[in-house]
């Protein structure tokens, strides 16, 4: 039962509905169309975040270089103070060549000649440069020569530091090759009591100037947390951490904090070559390094974090998908029912027309094109009303003449013989006038009691001279008629009895017994536009312009029943040529005046002959 359900759903609502088909597929291609432009927006907008966010890290890895560099340049302009001025060249070499204690008498001996600004002073010197650079956490001069390390501490007094490389490891730890940038030495950094967990270290040799032979190492540890003012600019964008390491992986600075102090874990994994890297978790990581300084700078930002960033853009995108897919089935949904439920309704005024009921309209007074069918279809309708009655009526008006005739033709053997018994009786009396008239009005008879309703002309006009005859006999030389054919029309096919109401309209009103020249004259003949046109034309009493402006307005009106007339008046003329013909190829036309008698002309379609003369059907007699 259910699947009988479903199916007859199916069938009325899916398979045999168009609109539903319809709305399926503009709704398909449009969620279709909207699902993938959401997908290539959401794509490029992801990647778009995505780009900007390593960008951002780009630019504050970068800064971070440069900070270092400018650190590195930092030291580098401190020895380059050395070499320039010559009185603190020779101070501080002097202070990198003998012992401590040699140096403080040399100084006390060359107090009086040291320039004002004090840079004859080495230990003057360094002290105002850690004084000018907050990021700087201490200032050593390391002497190769005598082994000695001074310190100046941001904060703090000067320290000496007088070592043994027999008792201490800092003269071989500084006699290493190292790059300009490395990680606090362990061993300097527990002498001198440093934290070195967040410092860096920038080291530049000093020579004698005369003999270029190395006499010392200028020695700076600089804050890494002075590195965290060049990431301020980016940080509320920044996604990830930024990392410095020297070549062992050991971190100079993390701006998360979490590596600090120890060998990062996954320095191994990195690449200059692949962004892509499987570190604690998947992520890009990015890398600017400089071999000289010997130190690299690595952005490292989580996919997760990505993804994340994408995450609200992916919310409004779906979001906005949403509305749109409501949107484009909605809209269109209404659209369709609108013109479904219009279309319905010329469908079942339709089934309504077919079943016979032909009362319903369609109420619809839009301009568009279903409202134009809907108001054609309601156009049809009504001519289709009109053309019904009309030919209800005409129907009407037929089968009474049909009944008339089937009356007429009741026991016509008895009546033809009783007129024939009648006129041999006339004969046998002599009444020769007498037997003519009742032998045409046999003839008559006969005629109109036959079931053809066309004949040929020829015998249509004999049946009017055997009517007129009757009438010529009965007035003798006070009625005179004539009756002229073309004779190529004689087997032409007429409407029958199509003349004898004109005859019949004229004895009764229009012939004058006072008179002795009355006439009727009947003429057949070709017109223009293959019509045969049949004039009918009397002396008679004639018509009033009034009264003949009222039947021409009589004939003009639609059929609405039978004539005054009868059956067979100038109306029941009209209304069986156009059955006949139709409405434009025949007609009647009647022109008269008073006194001068009237003239009624009728035309219709010149027919093809048959051959014989006899239009196909004709009673045998």
């Amino acid at each position: 039962m259910k699947a009988m359900k479903a199916r007859s759903f199916y069938c009325t609502y899916v398979k045999n509905n168009l609109f539903s088909k319809l709305l399926a597929t503009l709704s398909a291609i449009s969620v279709l169309t909207i699902v993938t432009l959401a997908y290539l927006l959401y794509a490029f907008m992801a990647e778009s975040v995505r780009s900007d966010i390593l960008a951002n890290q780009r630019r504050a890895m970068e800064a971070v270089s440069a900070r270092l560099q400018a650190s590195s340049d930092s030291v580098q302009r401190i020895v380059a103070d050395i070499y320039q001025d010559q009185a603190l060249s020779q101070n501080v070499t002097y202070l990198l060549s003998h012992p401590f204690a040699d140096y403080f008498r040399y100084r006390i001996d060359r107090y009086a000649d040291e320039p004002r600004a004090g840079y004859g002073n080495a230990i003057t010197y360094f002290e105002r440069r850690l004084a000018a650079d907050s990021s700087i956490r201490q200032l050593m001069l390391y002497s190769s020569v005598e082994q000695y390390l001074y310190a100046w501490k941001a904060g703090g007094s000067p320290q000496l530091r007088e070592l043994n490389s027999a008792l201490s490891f800092i003269p071989d730890a500084m006699a290493l090759e190292l790059p300009a940038i490395s990680a606090p030495n362990l061993w300097v950094a527990r002498e001198l009591g440093l934290d070195a967990d967040r410092l860096y270290a920038v080291r530049a040799a000093v020579n004698n100037p005369g003999t270029l032979q190395k006499t010392g190492q200028l020695l700076v540890h600089f804050s890494s947390d002075s590195l965290v003012s060049a990431l301020r600019p980016y940080l509320d964008e920044l996604k990830g951490y930024v990392l410095v390491l020297t070549p062992q992986g050991q971190v100079l600075f993390d701006s998360s904090g979490r590596y600090y102090g120890s060998i990062y874990p996954y320095a191994s994994r990195i690449s200059t070559l692949d962004s892509a890297a499987a570190l604690d978790r998947p992520s890009q990581v990015a890398v600017l390094s400089d071999s000289l300084a010997g130190y690299s700078v690595v952005g490292v930002v989580p996919d997760a974090q990505l993804e994340a960033a994408s995450a609200g853009l992916r919310r409004t995108v779906m979001l906005l998908s949403g509305i749109g897919i409501l949107l484009a089935v909605v809209l269109p949904g209404i659209a369709v029912a609108s013109v479904a439920r219009r279309t319905g309704s010329l469908v079942r005024l339709m089934r309504r027309v077919e079943s016979g009921d032909f009362a319903g309209r369609i109420q619809d007074e839009r301009g568009d094109e279903l409202g134009q069918i809907g108001q054609g279809f309601n156009r049809m309708l009504d001519q289709l009303n009109r053309q019904i009655e009309q030919e209800y009526k005409a129907e009407l008006r037929q089968r009474s003449t049909e009944l008339s005739a089937i009356q007429a033709r009741i026991n016509p053997h008895f009546l033809s013989n009783t007129l024939e018994v009648i006129r041999m009786r006339a004969v046998s009396r002599g009444a020769d006038d007498v037997a003519e008239m009742i032998y045409s009005l046999s003839v008559l008879f006969r005629s109109m009691v036959g079931s053809r309703s066309l004949v040929p002309l020829r015998e249509e006009l004999e049946l009017g001279r055997r009517y007129l005859e009757l009438f010529r006999i009965r007035y003798k030389d006070r009625f005179a008629y004539s009756i002229r054919m073309d004779d190529s029309l004689a087997g032409r096919p007429v409407v029958k009895l199509s003349l004898q109401p004109v005859m019949e309209n004229y004895i009764v009103h229009g012939l004058d017994t006072e008179r002795d020249d009355n006439r009727f004259d009947i003429s057949a003949a070709r017109g223009e536009g293959a019509r045969i046109v049949v004039t009918l034309r009397d002396n008679g009493r004639g018509m009033a312009p009034e009264a003949l402006e009222a039947l021409r307005q009589r004939l003009q009106r639609p059929p609405q029943g039978q004539d005054e007339g009868g059956s067979f008046g100038l109306q029941s003329i009209r209304d069986r040529l156009r059955l006949v013909y139709g409405p434009n190829a025949a007609g009647l036309d009647i022109d008269s005046a008073p006194g001068a008698g009237t003239t009624v002309t009728l035309w219709f379609p010149d027919g093809s002959d048959s051959g014989s003369g006899e239009p196909g059907g004709a009673e045998e007699r």
